[in-house]
């Protein structure tokens, strides 16, 4: 579940930002300016009833600019309004608790996003059986 909704971040920045590199979980040292680094930061999973279960996961997106040091707090407002705007639904997933933070010229925008889903417990069926009934 979670590789499915990181994927829709992922396509997600992608539709909003096509020309600029998106990194997963780690920053590389080449790293190209413009640039999204995504962080899972928290999980949450809970078990429900039978075979129910409620998850929530906190990601950071950070915006890396590459404007020069006096334009790069504008550039990341614009970037900040925009993912607010536009980060209401991600692929099939609602994003909640939406925030934003920027520390050391870096845009820190965090969510949540709550899922459910059922586990499959596949189980053997029964199988045909002879007996015999002249006795």
């Amino acid at each position: 579940m979670i590789s499915e909704i990181e994927q829709a971040i992922v396509n997600k920045l992608q539709e909003l930002y096509p020309t600029y590199p998106i990194y997963m979980d780690d920053v590389t040292q080449s790293l190209t300016k413009p640039a999204f680094i995504i962080f899972l930061i928290e999980q949450e999973y809970k078990k429900r009833m039978n075979s129910k279960y409620i998850g929530r996961i906190r990601f950071d997106v950070s915006y890396y600019s590459d404007k020069p040091t006096a334009k790069i707090k504008l550039d990341s407002q614009k970037v900040q309004e925009n993912l607010f705007h536009e980060f209401d639904l991600v692929g099939t997933f609602r994003a909640i608790n939406k925030k934003t933070e920027f520390v050391e010229n870096v845009l820190h925008f965090t969510f949540d996003i709550k899922y459910s889903e059922m586990k499959v417990e596949m189980e053997e069926q029964m199988k045909s059986q002879t007996t015999n009934t002249n006795i």
